[in-house]
Protein backbone atom coordinates (compact mmCIF):
# COMPACT_ATOMS: atom_id res chain seq x y z
CA UNK A 1 0.00 0.00 0.00
CA UNK A 2 1.65 3.39 -1.31
CA UNK A 3 0.78 6.33 1.15
CA UNK A 4 1.30 9.93 0.78
CA UNK A 5 2.96 12.29 3.01
CA UNK A 6 1.73 15.13 4.61
CA UNK A 7 3.14 18.17 4.65
CA UNK A 8 2.64 20.98 7.60
CA UNK A 9 0.91 24.56 6.33
CA UNK A 10 2.44 27.94 5.79
CA UNK A 11 2.14 30.27 8.54
CA UNK A 12 -1.18 32.28 7.42
CA UNK A 13 -1.34 35.75 7.91
CA UNK A 14 -4.10 35.66 10.07
CA UNK A 15 -3.26 32.57 12.95
CA UNK A 16 0.49 32.10 12.23
CA UNK A 17 -0.01 28.51 13.11
CA UNK A 18 0.80 25.28 11.39
CA UNK A 19 -2.91 23.32 10.97
CA UNK A 20 -4.05 20.65 8.62
CA UNK A 21 -7.42 21.35 6.97
CA UNK A 22 -9.92 18.76 7.25
CA UNK A 23 -10.53 18.84 3.39
CA UNK A 24 -6.62 18.49 2.63
CA UNK A 25 -6.92 14.89 5.08
CA UNK A 26 -9.99 14.09 3.49
CA UNK A 27 -8.33 14.30 0.20
CA UNK A 28 -5.46 12.25 1.23
CA UNK A 29 -7.55 9.42 2.64
CA UNK A 30 -9.61 9.24 -0.52
CA UNK A 31 -6.30 9.07 -2.87
CA UNK A 32 -4.56 6.54 -0.29
CA UNK A 33 -7.61 3.94 -0.08
CA UNK A 34 -7.53 4.05 -4.62
CA UNK A 35 -4.13 3.28 -4.12
CA UNK A 36 -4.66 0.14 -2.10
CA UNK A 37 -7.56 -0.64 -4.05
CA UNK A 38 -5.25 -1.03 -7.36
CA UNK A 39 -2.21 -2.80 -4.94
CA UNK A 40 -4.52 -5.79 -4.50
CA UNK A 41 -5.55 -6.09 -7.86
CA UNK A 42 -2.10 -6.58 -8.95
CA UNK A 43 -1.23 -8.90 -6.56
CA UNK A 44 -4.27 -11.33 -7.07
CA UNK A 45 -2.67 -11.36 -10.95
CA UNK A 46 0.53 -11.75 -10.25
CA UNK A 47 0.43 -15.74 -10.52
CA UNK A 48 -1.60 -18.25 -12.62
CA UNK A 49 -2.08 -21.72 -12.73
CA UNK A 50 -2.15 -23.82 -15.76
CA UNK A 51 -4.53 -27.15 -16.37
CA UNK A 52 -1.86 -29.52 -15.70
CA UNK A 53 -0.68 -27.67 -12.38
CA UNK A 54 2.48 -26.91 -13.56
CA UNK A 55 3.72 -22.53 -12.07
CA UNK A 56 4.62 -20.50 -14.70
CA UNK A 57 4.93 -16.74 -14.38
CA UNK A 58 3.30 -14.37 -15.65
CA UNK A 59 4.39 -11.35 -17.81
CA UNK A 60 5.23 -7.98 -16.35
CA UNK A 61 3.39 -5.69 -18.65
CA UNK A 62 0.47 -5.57 -15.90
CA UNK A 63 2.82 -4.20 -13.25
CA UNK A 64 4.18 -1.16 -15.21
CA UNK A 65 0.61 -0.30 -15.77
CA UNK A 66 0.16 0.01 -12.51
CA UNK A 67 3.41 2.07 -11.38
CA UNK A 68 2.00 4.77 -14.62
CA UNK A 69 -1.27 4.70 -12.81
CA UNK A 70 -0.28 5.09 -9.32
CA UNK A 71 2.46 8.32 -10.55
CA UNK A 72 -1.10 9.85 -12.06
CA UNK A 73 -3.07 9.45 -9.09
CA UNK A 74 -0.36 10.73 -7.19
CA UNK A 75 0.62 13.65 -8.97
CA UNK A 76 -3.69 14.51 -9.14
CA UNK A 77 -3.37 14.55 -4.95
CA UNK A 78 -0.40 16.76 -5.64
CA UNK A 79 -2.30 19.42 -7.67
CA UNK A 80 -5.27 19.07 -5.51
CA UNK A 81 -3.58 19.44 -2.42
CA UNK A 82 -1.51 22.44 -3.75
CA UNK A 83 -4.73 24.64 -5.12
CA UNK A 84 -6.38 24.14 -1.64
CA UNK A 85 -3.38 25.23 0.09
CA UNK A 86 -2.77 28.23 -2.78
CA UNK A 87 -6.81 29.15 -2.27
CA UNK A 88 -6.27 30.16 1.77
CA UNK A 89 -2.17 31.99 1.11
CA UNK A 90 -2.37 36.05 1.50
CA UNK A 91 -0.83 37.27 -2.06
CA UNK A 92 2.35 38.53 -1.54
CA UNK A 93 2.97 42.45 -2.88
CA UNK A 94 5.88 45.04 -3.01
CA UNK A 95 5.37 48.28 -0.92
CA UNK A 96 6.95 51.49 -0.75
CA UNK A 97 7.14 54.38 1.45
CA UNK A 98 5.89 58.08 0.39
CA UNK A 99 8.34 60.45 -0.06
CA UNK A 100 8.69 63.71 -1.30
CA UNK A 101 10.79 64.98 -4.09
CA UNK A 102 10.65 67.45 -7.41
CA UNK A 103 8.26 66.57 -10.29
CA UNK A 104 8.58 68.67 -13.73
CA UNK A 105 6.36 68.58 -16.40
CA UNK A 106 7.99 68.92 -19.87
CA UNK A 107 5.42 68.86 -23.34
CA UNK A 108 7.53 67.53 -26.47
CA UNK A 109 6.70 68.77 -30.10
CA UNK A 110 8.42 69.29 -32.54
CA UNK A 111 8.14 72.09 -35.60
CA UNK A 112 10.54 73.60 -38.25
CA UNK A 113 13.43 76.20 -37.60
CA UNK A 114 12.69 79.75 -39.14
CA UNK A 115 14.07 83.03 -39.50
CA UNK A 116 12.53 85.68 -36.85
CA UNK A 117 14.31 88.13 -39.01
CA UNK A 118 13.65 88.67 -42.62
CA UNK A 119 14.82 91.73 -45.17
CA UNK A 120 14.36 91.77 -48.60
CA UNK A 121 16.77 94.59 -50.24
CA UNK A 122 15.00 96.63 -52.69
CA UNK A 123 17.53 99.03 -55.57
CA UNK A 124 17.07 102.59 -54.86
CA UNK A 125 18.83 103.88 -57.39
CA UNK A 126 18.48 103.95 -61.04
CA UNK A 127 22.24 102.06 -62.25
CA UNK A 128 23.49 99.19 -63.36
CA UNK A 129 24.02 96.80 -60.49
CA UNK A 130 26.70 93.85 -59.85
CA UNK A 131 25.62 90.70 -57.74
CA UNK A 132 29.16 89.79 -56.75
CA UNK A 133 28.59 86.44 -58.26
CA UNK A 134 25.85 85.28 -55.17
CA UNK A 135 22.68 82.79 -55.71
CA UNK A 136 20.05 81.31 -53.73
CA UNK A 137 21.31 79.28 -50.80
CA UNK A 138 24.77 81.31 -50.41
CA UNK A 139 25.31 82.35 -46.83
CA UNK A 140 26.28 85.68 -45.88
CA UNK A 141 27.91 87.53 -42.75
CA UNK A 142 26.87 90.88 -41.67
CA UNK A 143 28.32 93.53 -42.90
CA UNK A 144 29.43 91.58 -46.40
CA UNK A 145 28.92 93.69 -49.35
CA UNK A 146 25.79 91.99 -51.26
CA UNK A 147 25.42 93.93 -54.29
CA UNK A 148 26.73 97.03 -55.66
CA UNK A 149 26.24 100.01 -58.38
CA UNK A 150 28.22 101.27 -60.84
CA UNK A 151 30.28 104.42 -59.55
CA UNK A 152 30.10 106.65 -62.36
CA UNK A 153 26.27 106.80 -62.77
CA UNK A 154 26.27 106.96 -58.63
CA UNK A 155 28.44 110.29 -59.22
CA UNK A 156 25.30 111.77 -61.84
CA UNK A 157 23.33 111.01 -59.57
CA UNK A 158 24.52 112.88 -56.51
CA UNK A 159 25.01 115.63 -58.60
CA UNK A 160 21.78 116.39 -60.57
CA UNK A 161 20.34 115.44 -56.47
CA UNK A 162 22.57 118.58 -55.24
CA UNK A 163 21.49 120.60 -58.31
CA UNK A 164 17.87 120.05 -57.56
CA UNK A 165 18.05 120.73 -53.89
CA UNK A 166 20.21 123.91 -54.72
CA UNK A 167 17.44 125.20 -56.81
CA UNK A 168 14.26 124.45 -54.72
CA UNK A 169 16.54 126.49 -52.00
CA UNK A 170 17.38 129.59 -54.55
CA UNK A 171 13.51 129.91 -55.88
CA UNK A 172 12.27 129.56 -51.98
CA UNK A 173 14.34 132.21 -51.19
CA UNK A 174 13.81 134.61 -53.90
CA UNK A 175 10.09 134.18 -53.63
CA UNK A 176 10.30 135.19 -49.82
CA UNK A 177 12.32 138.58 -50.67
CA UNK A 178 9.68 139.41 -53.33
CA UNK A 179 7.47 138.80 -50.56
CA UNK A 180 9.43 140.78 -48.14
CA UNK A 181 9.63 143.93 -50.83
CA UNK A 182 5.78 143.50 -51.42
CA UNK A 183 5.31 143.92 -47.44
CA UNK A 184 7.41 146.84 -47.01
CA UNK A 185 5.67 148.56 -49.96
CA UNK A 186 2.62 148.14 -48.30
CA UNK A 187 2.97 149.69 -44.78
CA UNK A 188 0.04 148.44 -43.84
CA UNK A 189 -2.52 150.06 -46.55
CA UNK A 190 -5.00 147.93 -47.92
CA UNK A 191 -5.71 148.07 -51.41
CA UNK A 192 -8.75 149.24 -51.29
CA UNK A 193 -7.59 152.48 -49.47
CA UNK A 194 -5.17 152.60 -52.52
CA UNK A 195 -7.04 152.55 -55.28
CA UNK A 196 -9.74 155.17 -53.44
CA UNK A 197 -6.75 157.12 -52.85
CA UNK A 198 -5.68 156.61 -56.72
CA UNK A 199 -9.13 157.85 -57.84
CA UNK A 200 -8.76 161.19 -55.58
CA UNK A 201 -5.28 162.01 -57.31
CA UNK A 202 -7.18 161.11 -60.86
CA UNK A 203 -9.72 163.46 -59.96
CA UNK A 204 -7.54 166.36 -58.50
CA UNK A 205 -4.87 166.02 -61.44
CA UNK A 206 -7.87 166.35 -63.89
CA UNK A 207 -9.13 170.06 -61.91
CA UNK A 208 -6.07 171.16 -61.84
CA UNK A 209 -5.37 170.62 -65.46
CA UNK A 210 -8.46 171.96 -66.41
CA UNK A 211 -7.93 175.31 -64.61
CA UNK A 212 -4.20 175.25 -66.38
CA UNK A 213 -5.65 174.73 -69.90
CA UNK A 214 -8.43 177.60 -69.01
CA UNK A 215 -5.50 179.56 -67.78
CA UNK A 216 -3.79 179.07 -70.55
CA UNK A 217 -6.42 179.14 -73.22
CA UNK A 218 -7.38 183.05 -72.06
CA UNK A 219 -3.34 183.65 -72.47
CA UNK A 220 -3.33 182.23 -76.18
CA UNK A 221 -6.38 184.21 -77.16
CA UNK A 222 -4.32 187.41 -75.64
CA UNK A 223 -1.55 186.02 -77.76
CA UNK A 224 -3.70 185.56 -80.93
CA UNK A 225 -5.02 188.48 -80.69
CA UNK A 226 -1.68 190.43 -79.78
CA UNK A 227 -0.04 188.67 -82.60
CA UNK A 228 -2.79 189.89 -85.29
CA UNK A 229 -2.82 193.63 -83.70
CA UNK A 230 1.06 193.48 -84.66
CA UNK A 231 0.33 191.94 -88.22
CA UNK A 232 -2.27 195.28 -88.74
CA UNK A 233 0.59 197.74 -87.61
CA UNK A 234 3.04 195.92 -89.60
CA UNK A 235 1.18 196.63 -92.72
CA UNK A 236 -0.53 199.75 -91.94
CA UNK A 237 2.14 201.47 -89.94
CA UNK A 238 -1.13 202.10 -88.11
CA UNK A 239 -3.54 199.48 -86.41
CA UNK A 240 -6.86 199.82 -87.05
CA UNK A 241 -8.07 198.52 -83.75
CA UNK A 242 -5.38 199.61 -81.78
CA UNK A 243 -7.84 201.69 -79.42
CA UNK A 244 -9.65 198.51 -79.68
CA UNK A 245 -6.78 196.09 -78.55
CA UNK A 246 -4.98 198.52 -76.34
CA UNK A 247 -7.45 201.70 -75.29
CA UNK A 248 -5.76 201.16 -71.99
CA UNK A 249 -2.30 201.12 -72.79
CA UNK A 250 -1.46 203.44 -75.30
CA UNK A 251 -4.04 206.06 -75.65
CA UNK A 252 -2.56 208.02 -77.96
CA UNK A 253 -0.56 207.39 -80.92
CA UNK A 254 3.46 208.20 -81.25
CA UNK A 255 6.42 207.57 -83.41
CA UNK A 256 9.74 207.08 -82.67
CA UNK A 257 12.51 209.44 -84.19
CA UNK A 258 12.84 206.54 -86.94
CA UNK A 259 8.98 207.16 -87.72
CA UNK A 260 8.56 203.28 -85.82
CA UNK A 261 5.05 203.42 -84.61
CA UNK A 262 5.19 203.78 -80.74
CA UNK A 263 2.86 201.34 -80.78
CA UNK A 264 4.22 198.13 -82.70
CA UNK A 265 6.57 198.37 -79.78
CA UNK A 266 3.95 198.08 -77.08
CA UNK A 267 2.59 195.42 -79.04
CA UNK A 268 5.69 193.15 -79.14
CA UNK A 269 5.97 193.64 -75.33
CA UNK A 270 2.91 192.51 -74.55
CA UNK A 271 3.53 189.30 -77.20
CA UNK A 272 6.71 189.04 -74.82
CA UNK A 273 5.28 188.86 -71.84
CA UNK A 274 2.24 186.74 -72.67
CA UNK A 275 4.20 184.31 -74.17
CA UNK A 276 6.50 184.73 -70.65
CA UNK A 277 3.65 183.97 -68.94
CA UNK A 278 2.67 181.11 -70.76
CA UNK A 279 5.93 179.74 -69.79
CA UNK A 280 6.66 181.18 -66.42
CA UNK A 281 3.05 181.83 -64.91
CA UNK A 282 3.25 181.08 -60.99
CA UNK A 283 0.06 180.02 -60.99
CA UNK A 284 0.30 177.51 -63.68
CA UNK A 285 4.00 176.34 -62.38
CA UNK A 286 2.53 175.51 -59.04
CA UNK A 287 -0.08 173.89 -60.40
CA UNK A 288 2.11 171.55 -62.89
CA UNK A 289 4.14 171.22 -59.30
CA UNK A 290 0.90 169.74 -57.50
CA UNK A 291 0.63 167.71 -60.59
CA UNK A 292 3.95 166.18 -60.08
CA UNK A 293 3.50 165.40 -56.69
CA UNK A 294 0.02 163.85 -57.32
CA UNK A 295 1.82 161.77 -60.46
CA UNK A 296 4.46 160.31 -58.21
CA UNK A 297 1.99 159.65 -54.86
CA UNK A 298 -0.40 158.22 -57.56
CA UNK A 299 3.12 156.45 -58.84
CA UNK A 300 3.91 155.10 -55.29
CA UNK A 301 0.47 153.62 -54.71
CA UNK A 302 0.16 151.75 -58.10
CA UNK A 303 3.34 150.50 -56.47
CA UNK A 304 1.81 149.53 -53.49
CA UNK A 305 -1.06 148.19 -55.51
CA UNK A 306 0.86 146.02 -57.71
CA UNK A 307 2.65 144.85 -54.83
CA UNK A 308 -0.64 143.47 -52.87
CA UNK A 309 -1.31 141.27 -55.83
CA UNK A 310 2.15 140.46 -55.76
CA UNK A 311 2.62 139.51 -52.19
CA UNK A 312 2.11 135.97 -51.33
CA UNK A 313 -0.55 134.64 -49.34
CA UNK A 314 -0.78 132.45 -46.54
CA UNK A 315 -1.65 129.33 -48.99
CA UNK A 316 0.98 130.26 -50.98
CA UNK A 317 3.28 130.56 -48.38
CA UNK A 318 2.52 127.14 -47.12
CA UNK A 319 2.72 125.76 -50.88
CA UNK A 320 6.01 127.37 -51.63
CA UNK A 321 7.54 125.67 -48.09
CA UNK A 322 6.03 122.11 -48.66
CA UNK A 323 7.04 121.69 -52.28
CA UNK A 324 10.61 123.39 -50.88
CA UNK A 325 10.58 120.69 -48.18
CA UNK A 326 9.75 118.01 -50.55
CA UNK A 327 12.45 118.72 -52.76
CA UNK A 328 14.90 118.54 -50.12
CA UNK A 329 13.88 115.56 -48.36
CA UNK A 330 13.82 114.33 -51.82
CA UNK A 331 17.14 115.53 -52.79
CA UNK A 332 18.84 114.70 -49.28
CA UNK A 333 17.30 111.30 -49.02
CA UNK A 334 18.61 110.39 -52.39
CA UNK A 335 22.12 112.13 -51.71
CA UNK A 336 22.40 110.14 -48.79
CA UNK A 337 21.31 107.11 -50.55
CA UNK A 338 24.00 107.59 -53.29
CA UNK A 339 26.22 107.85 -50.64
CA UNK A 340 25.21 104.75 -48.69
CA UNK A 341 25.95 102.80 -51.94
CA UNK A 342 29.07 103.98 -52.79
CA UNK A 343 31.65 100.86 -51.91
CA UNK A 344 28.45 98.42 -52.00
CA UNK A 345 25.67 97.69 -50.15
CA UNK A 346 26.29 95.45 -46.99
CA UNK A 347 24.25 92.94 -45.32
CA UNK A 348 22.73 93.77 -41.87
CA UNK A 349 22.39 90.90 -40.24
CA UNK A 350 23.96 87.21 -40.80
CA UNK A 351 21.89 84.73 -42.97
CA UNK A 352 21.01 82.85 -46.09
CA UNK A 353 19.96 84.42 -49.54
CA UNK A 354 16.24 82.76 -49.76
CA UNK A 355 15.57 84.96 -53.00
CA UNK A 356 17.11 86.65 -55.79
CA UNK A 357 16.01 88.55 -58.88
CA UNK A 358 18.58 90.74 -59.94
CA UNK A 359 20.79 90.09 -62.87
CA UNK A 360 24.48 90.88 -62.69
CA UNK A 361 25.18 94.12 -64.90
CA UNK A 362 21.36 94.87 -65.55
CA UNK A 363 19.99 98.83 -64.87
CA UNK A 364 17.49 98.45 -61.98
CA UNK A 365 14.83 101.33 -61.35
CA UNK A 366 14.40 102.56 -57.71
CA UNK A 367 12.09 100.13 -55.69
CA UNK A 368 13.29 97.10 -57.96
CA UNK A 369 13.47 93.95 -55.50
CA UNK A 370 16.94 92.75 -55.51
CA UNK A 371 17.52 90.03 -53.13
CA UNK A 372 15.96 88.57 -49.50
CA UNK A 373 18.16 87.01 -46.89
CA UNK A 374 16.40 85.90 -43.46
CA UNK A 375 18.91 86.45 -40.61
CA UNK A 376 20.47 83.04 -39.17
CA UNK A 377 21.25 85.19 -35.81
CA UNK A 378 17.83 85.71 -34.87
CA UNK A 379 16.06 82.52 -35.24
CA UNK A 380 12.94 80.62 -33.92
CA UNK A 381 10.79 77.03 -34.01
CA UNK A 382 7.49 77.19 -35.60
CA UNK A 383 5.31 74.82 -33.55
CA UNK A 384 1.65 73.86 -33.70
CA UNK A 385 0.14 73.20 -29.79
CA UNK A 386 -2.79 70.70 -29.55
CA UNK A 387 -5.92 71.13 -27.86
CA UNK A 388 -4.60 68.63 -24.51
CA UNK A 389 -1.40 70.85 -24.37
CA UNK A 390 -2.54 74.59 -24.81
CA UNK A 391 -3.39 74.85 -21.40
CA UNK A 392 -0.19 73.65 -20.16
CA UNK A 393 1.63 75.66 -22.56
CA UNK A 394 2.86 79.47 -21.65
CA UNK A 395 5.07 82.63 -23.02
CA UNK A 396 8.34 82.62 -21.35
CA UNK A 397 8.87 79.13 -20.52
CA UNK A 398 12.18 77.46 -20.97
CA UNK A 399 12.46 75.08 -24.08
CA UNK A 400 15.35 72.88 -24.99
CA UNK A 401 15.48 72.51 -28.53
CA UNK A 402 17.21 70.25 -30.60
CA UNK A 403 18.02 71.07 -33.82
CA UNK A 404 20.31 68.53 -36.63
CA UNK A 405 21.68 66.50 -33.61
CA UNK A 406 22.69 70.17 -31.73
CA UNK A 407 21.01 71.29 -28.21
CA UNK A 408 19.57 74.95 -27.99
CA UNK A 409 18.43 76.85 -25.28
CA UNK A 410 15.11 78.20 -26.20
CA UNK A 411 11.68 79.90 -25.32
CA UNK A 412 8.28 80.37 -26.17
CA UNK A 413 7.67 83.89 -27.15
CA UNK A 414 4.32 83.73 -28.59
CA UNK A 415 0.93 82.31 -28.75
CA UNK A 416 -1.18 82.77 -31.25
CA UNK A 417 -4.48 84.25 -30.29
CA UNK A 418 -6.62 82.61 -32.77
CA UNK A 419 -6.37 78.69 -33.87
CA UNK A 420 -6.65 76.98 -36.99
CA UNK A 421 -7.21 73.29 -38.69
CA UNK A 422 -3.88 71.85 -39.57
CA UNK A 423 -3.23 69.39 -42.85
CA UNK A 424 -5.10 66.59 -40.94
CA UNK A 425 -8.20 69.07 -40.35
CA UNK A 426 -7.20 68.90 -36.25
CA UNK A 427 -7.93 72.83 -34.78
CA UNK A 428 -4.29 73.90 -33.72
CA UNK A 429 -2.52 77.17 -32.02
CA UNK A 430 0.36 78.04 -33.81
CA UNK A 431 3.49 79.50 -31.48
CA UNK A 432 6.80 80.24 -31.74
CA UNK A 433 10.06 79.23 -29.77
CA UNK A 434 13.18 81.84 -29.81
CA UNK A 435 16.53 79.70 -30.03
CA UNK A 436 18.37 82.24 -27.64
CA UNK A 437 21.50 81.05 -28.96
CA UNK A 438 21.73 80.09 -32.39
CA UNK A 439 24.89 79.43 -34.42
CA UNK A 440 26.09 78.69 -37.76
CA UNK A 441 25.07 75.03 -37.84
CA UNK A 442 21.51 76.46 -38.01
CA UNK A 443 19.87 75.14 -40.91
CA UNK A 444 16.55 77.33 -42.20
CA UNK A 445 13.64 75.11 -42.58
CA UNK A 446 14.67 71.49 -41.08
CA UNK A 447 13.01 70.13 -38.20
CA UNK A 448 13.41 70.75 -34.30
CA UNK A 449 12.69 68.47 -30.91
CA UNK A 450 11.55 70.73 -28.50
CA UNK A 451 11.17 69.93 -25.14
CA UNK A 452 8.80 72.56 -23.24
CA UNK A 453 9.42 73.16 -19.19
CA UNK A 454 5.91 73.54 -18.83
CA UNK A 455 5.51 73.59 -15.20
CA UNK A 456 7.38 72.38 -12.24
CA UNK A 457 7.10 71.71 -8.31
CA UNK A 458 9.31 70.71 -5.26
CA UNK A 459 9.28 69.44 -2.33
CA UNK A 460 6.12 67.41 -2.53
CA UNK A 461 5.05 64.02 -2.66
CA UNK A 462 5.52 62.19 -6.13
CA UNK A 463 4.13 58.88 -6.58
CA UNK A 464 4.76 57.00 -9.82
CA UNK A 465 2.00 56.52 -12.06
CA UNK A 466 1.95 52.74 -12.19
CA UNK A 467 1.31 52.62 -8.70
CA UNK A 468 -1.84 54.69 -8.81
CA UNK A 469 -4.96 52.98 -9.93
CA UNK A 470 -8.78 54.44 -11.36
CA UNK A 471 -11.90 53.61 -10.99
CA UNK A 472 -15.12 55.02 -11.33
CA UNK A 473 -14.63 57.06 -7.92
CA UNK A 474 -11.92 58.57 -9.07
CA UNK A 475 -7.75 57.85 -8.67
CA UNK A 476 -6.21 55.73 -5.71
CA UNK A 477 -3.40 53.82 -4.19
CA UNK A 478 -3.65 50.69 -2.07
CA UNK A 479 -2.57 50.51 1.47
CA UNK A 480 -2.04 47.67 3.84
CA UNK A 481 -4.19 47.38 7.09
CA UNK A 482 -4.53 44.06 9.04
CA UNK A 483 -3.07 42.34 6.55
CA UNK A 484 -6.01 43.25 3.54
CA UNK A 485 -5.53 45.84 1.17
CA UNK A 486 -7.43 49.06 1.53
CA UNK A 487 -8.28 51.84 -1.43
CA UNK A 488 -7.40 55.21 -0.40
CA UNK A 489 -8.63 58.49 -2.92
CA UNK A 490 -5.92 60.78 -4.07
CA UNK A 491 -5.78 63.59 -5.57
CA UNK A 492 -3.33 64.62 -8.65
CA UNK A 493 -1.31 67.58 -9.31
CA UNK A 494 1.54 68.11 -11.52
CA UNK A 495 2.23 64.39 -13.64
CA UNK A 496 4.19 63.12 -16.19
CA UNK A 497 4.01 60.09 -18.15
CA UNK A 498 5.74 58.11 -15.45
CA UNK A 499 4.95 60.10 -12.06
CA UNK A 500 2.32 62.32 -10.71
CA UNK A 501 2.33 64.83 -7.74
CA UNK A 502 -0.25 64.13 -4.74
CA UNK A 503 -1.60 66.71 -3.61
CA UNK A 504 -4.18 65.15 -1.37
CA UNK A 505 -4.84 61.47 0.07
CA UNK A 506 -1.04 61.07 1.12
CA UNK A 507 1.18 61.71 3.89
CA UNK A 508 5.49 61.14 4.00
CA UNK A 509 5.65 57.75 5.34
CA UNK A 510 2.92 56.28 4.84
CA UNK A 511 3.42 52.90 2.90
CA UNK A 512 1.55 52.28 -0.29
CA UNK A 513 1.64 48.72 -2.57
CA UNK A 514 3.56 49.61 -5.11
CA UNK A 515 2.15 45.99 -7.20
CA UNK A 516 -0.05 46.58 -10.21
CA UNK A 517 -3.10 48.16 -8.79
CA UNK A 518 -5.23 46.39 -11.92
CA UNK A 519 -4.38 43.14 -10.40
CA UNK A 520 -5.47 43.89 -6.76
CA UNK A 521 -8.61 44.35 -5.21
CA UNK A 522 -9.68 45.93 -2.03
CA UNK A 523 -10.10 43.49 0.81
CA UNK A 524 -7.69 40.86 -0.03
CA UNK A 525 -5.14 39.06 2.35
CA UNK A 526 -1.74 39.97 1.91
CA UNK A 527 1.49 39.74 2.87
CA UNK A 528 4.47 42.46 2.56
CA UNK A 529 7.51 40.57 -0.09
CA UNK A 530 9.82 42.93 -0.83
CA UNK A 531 12.77 40.37 -1.07
CA UNK A 532 12.74 40.37 -5.23
CA UNK A 533 13.42 44.00 -4.96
Amino acid sequence: MYLLSWKKREKSGDAGENVIEKSDVAVAEKTNEVAAEKANEVADTTTDFSSDLTYKPKKKKGYIKFIVLALVVALIAFIVYSNIKTSNAPTPVTTQNVTKGDIEVIVSISGNVASDEIKTYFAKLSAPIGINGLSEGDRVNKGDVIYSYDEAELEKSKKKAELSLQQANGSYNGSLEKNKKATDVLEGNSIHDINNRLDEITHQIDDINNKITEKTSRMNQTLTDLQKVSQDVDQNRVSDGYDAALKNDAPNERRTEDGESQMALEIADAISDVQYALQNDPEIREWNKQITALNEEKADLSEQASAEMSALTSGEKSSLAAQRELTELESTSAIADIEEAVGGIKADFSGVITELTATEGATVAPGTKVMTIESTDDVRVDIQISKSDLSKIKTGQKVDVTVNGKAYEGEVKQISGTARNNASGVPVVDAKIKINNPDSDIILGVEAGNKIHTDKATGVIVVPYEYIGTDSEGDFVFEIENGELVRKGVTLGLSTTTEAEITEGLNEGDIIVTTDPTTLTAGTRVVENNSAE
